[in-house]
């Protein structure tokens, strides 16, 4: 035997290398089984932690499986995993959100819908009209809603994984808009406004932020998901809402009564009205008793005044539930209507006001309705019963008309969006409105994957060529691999949206760890420093690359600053400290044994 390899050592490298092969087929065939196992829709973190686990004892050294550093690896490796939840084969349809007229009452937000009366789901199906119990075979048993019209659900297919990604990679809205008034404390006003209106009408992912540009301010706002249809519609309305009653007043000679909290004698001449001892001429407002009040016409015997009886302010409820928000069929179109509930100050208005006008005999209501607008458009005018003559009453209801069902959901829902929300604080111009198709996201998603391949088998090729050994190349790749994994874990824990720059942040984070991987090998290679051992090489490469990371974390810090580097610099950050804290301390403990071998 020792002819053969002409000396003892020569004999062992041989069966070391011929075992280490040998450890490589297997777990090529490893790769091979678990990836039947997920295209064959089992549990991904059923089939990927056992490979990561046999991965660990096929390549990795067995003396080194009991080092910590390297236990901690492993163990965010499978967390990773888990956080990711990796499905090649997603089925259903995640709900993620109701609409606030929605019957259905079982139904959560996260939860998976797979089909609905035994039909597949789809957005066909999700948009069909209902009537009658149904039944939705969910992620969590099957259930039974009880639905007339819309589902009332919003809902995208499931994801592959837990990730979240952004408006340039899943498609889109995106909005700029310019407020009348651009100071500090009314942008910040619009944005949270606008928040709560956009998450009320049930559009997710939003982003908003404030842009200042040759000393203007806007709000530019993006949203993963949405038609610009239905962004337009909620940002053109400054949310401006009030409800007037018009009233006539007779005179006898010039002279008058109006009532509200009490009897206020009125002086009418040709062309003006004074009361309360206030004057005004026609067309122009006078405030008694916190009742606005607009001087419409006067003729010879009466003038006619228009109240504003409550405003945007005294709504503090806005019905969705089925019994006070309904939808009704008529001949030629769809007539909805929903509840709100008055402050106690606006329904004493509107009981002070209405005490003013006369009950039409045999009709059952009084002389004249109740006006809706919203930003100066007519919503609807409503005939006021005679029962609520002079009556303080807190809950009414809102109602208008639309051409199809489909229109009736949506113009409802909007409305009663801008109520829940409130008015701005200042009208708003939309700047820009740009759809971004989730199309070019794919490509760009794909590009990225393709580079990554590319740049990989790149690094496979030199490292290759520069140390000639399978047993550092492999641990490299694995090492550098297992970076990206646990970047995404922690990112899908924390719900870090990924978009461009995060993408181009792992790139760089991945970077930076080939690097230091390098450094560490070479320090272990050196063979001039006779007096140094393995240990201490290893530790003088940690010195250079914890400083490396110290310096690249600093200059990443004042990019956090601008928004549209925000998520690089974060994603860089996490990169570069999964890489100092996790794997290249275990890679460090893999380099020593390997090459003591």
């Amino acid at each position: 035997m020792d002819d053969k390899y002409g000396c003892p050592s020569c004999m062992v490298i041989e069966e070391k290398t011929m075992n280490y092969n040998y450890r490589l087929g297997l777990w090529a065939i490893l790769v091979l089984l678990t990836g039947l196992g997920l295209t064959a829709q089992l549990n991904s973190v059923m089939i990927l932690v056992p490979f990561i686990l046999l991965s660990f004892i096929v390549l990795i050294p067995k003396a080194t499986l009991k080092n910590m550093k390297v236990l901690v690896w492993l163990f965010f490796l499978i967390l990773s995993v888990s956080m990711l939840a990796i499905n090649l084969n997603p089925t259903g349809y995640t709900v993620t959100s109701i609409a606030g007229n929605s019957t259905i009452e079982n139904i959560e937000v996260g939860e998976i819908l797979f089909t609905i009366d035994d039909r597949q789901v789809d957005p066909s199906v999700l948009a069909q009209m209902y009537n009658g119990t149904i039944k939705l075979e969910t992620n969590k048993g099957v259930k039974f809603a009880r639905v007339s019209g819309n589902l009332g659900l919003e809902a995208e297919p499931v994801s592959v994984t837990n990730l979240k990604f952004g408006l340039d990679l899943k498609g889109g809205v995106l909005a700029v808009l310019e407020p009348a008034q651009a100071d500090n404390e009314t942008i910040s006003s619009v944005i949270s406004t606008l928040q709560t209106r956009i998450n009320v009408y049930g559009l997710r992912e939003s982003v908003f932020r404030p842009v200042y540009h040759e000393g203007k301010g806007f709000v530019e706002i993006s949203i993963a998901g949405g038609t610009t249809e239905e962004l337009k519609a909620l940002l053109e309305n400054q949310g401006q809402f009030w409800a007037t009653i018009t009233f006539d007043v007779e005179t006898n000679e010039g002279s008058g009564v109006i009532t509200l909290d009490r009897n206020y004698d009125v002086t009418a001449t040709n062309n003006s009205v004074t009361v309360d001892g206030k004057t005004v001429m026609e067309g122009e407002t006078v405030e008694v008793k916190g009742v606005p009040l607009r001087l419409e016409k006067i003729d010879e015997d009466k003038f006619n005044m228009t109240a504003t009886v409550f405003t945007s302010d005294d709504i503090v409820i806005v019905f969705a539930d089925p019994q006070r928000s309904r939808i009704e069929i008529l001949e030629d179109s769809h007539r909805w209507s929903f509840g709100i509930q008055l402050s106690s100050d606006g329904a004493q208005k509107f009981a002070w006001v209405t005490s003013n006008l006369d009950i039409i005999p045999g009709r059952g209501f009084l002389s004249s309705p109740i006006v809706l607008y919203l930003d100066n458009n007519l919503v609807d005018s409503l005939t006021i019963s005679s029962t609520l003559k002079g009556k303080v009453e807190t809950e009414i209801s809102i109602s208008g008309n639309s051409d199809t069902l489909e229109e009736a959901v949506k113009d409802r829902a909007q409305l009663q969006t801008i109520l829940r929300s409130g008015a701005l604080p200042t009208s708003v111009e939309i700047v820009q409105l740009d759809s971004i198709s989730p199309t070019l996201g794919v490509g760009f998603l794909t590009n990225a994957m393709f580079a990554a391949m590319a740049a990989m088998i790149g690094v496979l090729v030199v490292i290759g060529i520069r140390y000639r050994k399978i047993k550092i190349v492999f641990p490299m790749v694995f090492t550098s691999l297992s970076e990206v994994l646990i970047i995404l874990g922690v990112a899908a824990a924390i719900s870090w949206t990924i978009d461009l720059p995060a993408i181009a942040g792992i790139i760089a984070a991945v970077g930076t760890g080939i690097d230091s991987q390098i450094m560490i090998i070479d320090q272990a290679l050196r063979g001039e420093d006779k007096t140094l051992t393995m240990r201490q090489k290893v530790k003088r490469a940690f010195f250079v690359i914890f400083g490396a990371g110290g310096t690249i974390i600093a200059a990443m810090i004042p990019l956090m600053i601008i928004f549209q580097m925000r998520g690089f610099a974060i994603t860089t950050i996490i990169g570069v400290l999964v890489g100092i804290l996790i794997t290249r301390p275990a890679f460090g403990v893999l380099v020593q044994k390997l090459i003591k071998e």
